[in-house]
C-alpha cells in the first residue's frame, strides 16, 4: 500500500537541527505523534511518501528561504516544500507545493492519503490534490481545544476541510459528532507509544539510589491543567521521603518558582528535551496528570503524555478524563476528587502500597500499551481501516 502523508513535520534528525537555535528546544507533541505513526506504517510494509511544509517560521529561523533536501528513512520518503519565510507567502507556497506534489504522485490501485487537519495549508493542498487524482483521503484530528474560541470564518474553513475528507482518524469517539458531518467512516485511536521504547529495568529509580519517592509532572504549566492543585495536594499529603519534580512552561511558572523557595521538596526543573524527560520518568516513583475532567474540551482529547507515562513502566496517577476508555482504568491510579485534597488522598493511598505492588502497576501499564497501543499496532489498524472502509 502507498500512503501519502501530509503534515508539517520532518525526520527527528532534521527537526533537532532546525530547532537547535531556539531557546525552547522541547519536542513538540505533533512531531513525536506523526514521527511514530509514519514509522509504524512503514514497519507494516506501507510505502510512505511524506509531504511537509516543515515546522519553521520567523521565530525559529531568520532564513528567508527555507529549503531542505528530501530524506529517506526505511520505507518512508520525506519531501519538504521549499518556501519563503514570510507568513502569508509561506502558507500559500505550502498549499500549492503540497497540491503539485500530490498531482505528481504515481497513483496505484492501493494509494491512500492521510493528512493532519491542524495544518490548514498542507491539509487543503492534500485534500484538493487527492480530489483531483481520485485518491481516497482521511484526516487525522488530534485536537479541538481552540474550536470553541474560533471566529465564524475560521470554523467555516475547518468545516469545509472536514467535509472534504473520505474518513477520519480520531482520538476519542466524542470527536466524531464534532467533525464528521457527513457520516464518513472513522476509527478511534487514542494515540500510540513507541514499540521500541527502552525497557525500564535498565534504569535504577531514585527510590532505589537515593531513597526518595520522586513524583514527576512534565507538560504544560497552564493553571487550567490542574498544576496548582497538584502542588498544593503534594504539600498537603506530606508523604515521608517524597519530592515533586515539575518540568514545563506556562502561566503557573512564577507561582511555582515562589513555592520552590518555601518547600525544598518541590522542584521546578524547567524545559528539557523529550529524551531527557523520558529518562527522568523512568527514574521516578510516580507520574501524575492532574488535568481536570470537567471542561468540555476533555471529551475531545486524549493526552499523549498519558501514553508516554504508561510506556515508561512508572505508575500513572491521573484524573478520569472523558476521552479515556474504560480499558485503561485497571492500569492507572485515579484521582477521585479533582482538587488539592483529593490529590493528597490519592498520593497517600498510592504510597501506602508496597514498593513491589507499585512496580507491578507500572509494569502492567507498560505491557498493556505496548501490546495494544504501540505505533506498529495502531498503524496496522489504520491500514486495515483504509483498505476495508475508505473508498
Amino acid at each position: 500500500m502507498q500512503i501519502l502523508y501530509g503534515f508539517s513535520n520532518c525526520t527527528d534528525k532534521t527537526y533537532n537541527r532546525i530547532i537547535s537555535e531556539r531557546n525552547n528546544a522541547a519536542l513538540m507533541p505533533d512531531q513525536k505523534y506523526h514521527g511514530l505513526m509514519i514509522k509504524g506504517l512503514a514497519e507494516n510494509g506501507a510505502q510512505v511518501k511524506c509531504i511537509s511544509g516543515l515546522p519553521v517560521n520567523r521565530a525559529v529561523t531568520a532564513r528567508k528561504l527555507v529549503r531542505e533536501p528530501d530524506e529517506q528513512e526505511g520505507n518512508a520518503h520525506y519531501h519538504y516544500i521549499t518556501t519563503f519565510n514570510f507568513p502569508v507567502l509561506r502558507q500559500l507556497m505550502i498549499l500549492f507545493g503540497t497540491l503539485f506534489s500530490v498531482l505528481k504522485t504515481k497513483k496505484t490501485a492501493d494509494t491512500y492519503a492521510i493528512y493532519d487537519c491542524l495544518n490548514l495549508a498542507n491539509a487543503y493542498g492534500m485534500a484538493l490534490g487527492c480530489r483531483l487524482k481520485k485518491i481516497p483521503a482521511v484526516t487525522i484530528v488530534t485536537d479541538l481545544p481552540d474550536m470553541e474560541r474560533q471566529s465564524g470564518t475560521a470554523k467555516n474553513v475547518n468545516n469545509r476541510l472536514f467535509n472534504k475528507a473520505d474518513g477520519f482518524i480520531l482520538l476519542t469517539e466524542q470527536m466524531n459528532g464534532r467533525v464528521n458531518h457527513r457520516g464518513m467512516p472513522h476509527i478511534v485511536l487514542e494515540g500510540h507509544v513507541d514499540s521500541h521504547a527502552p525497557a525500564p529495568e535498565e534504569v535504577p529509580t531514585y527510590e532505589e539510589t537515593e531513597g526518595l519517592k520522586t513524583i514527576l509532572y512534565a507538560g504544560s504549566l497552564k493553571k487550567i491543567y490542574g498544576i496548582r492543585a497538584l502542588t498544593e495536594g503534594f504539600i498537603q499529603a506530606a508523604v515521608p521521603g517524597s519530592r515533586l519534580h515539575i518540568y514545563g512552561e506556562g502561566d503557573f511558572r512564577k507561582e511555582l518558582e515562589e513555592l520552590c523557595k518555601n518547600y525544598d521538596n518541590v522542584c521546578y526543573l524547567g524545559v528539557k528535551k523529550n529524551s531527557e524527560i523520558v529518562a527522568e520518568e523512568q527514574k521516578a516513583s510516580l507520574l501524575v496528570n492532574p488535568r481536570p475532567s470537567a471542561p468540555e474540551y476533555t471529551k475531545y482529547s486524549f493526552p499523549s503524555k498519558n501514553m508516554e507515562y504508561m510506556v515508561s513502566g512508572t505508575p500513572l496517577l491521573t484524573t478520569h478524563l472523558p476521552g479515556m476508555p474504560d480499558e485503561y482504568i485497571p492500569y492507572v491510579s485515579l484521582i477521585e476528587e479533582e482538587n488539592a485534597e483529593g490529590i493528597a488522598k490519592a498520593l497517600k493511598l498510592f504510597f501506602s502500597a508496597s514498593l513491589s505492588e507499585r512496580r507491578e502497576k507500572g509494569r502492567a501499564a507498560r505491557e498493556f500499551v505496548l501490546k495494544n497501543k504501540s505505533n506498529t499496532v495502531q498503524a496496522k489498524k489504520i491500514l486495515d481501516f483504509l483498505s476495508a472502509q475508505v473508498k
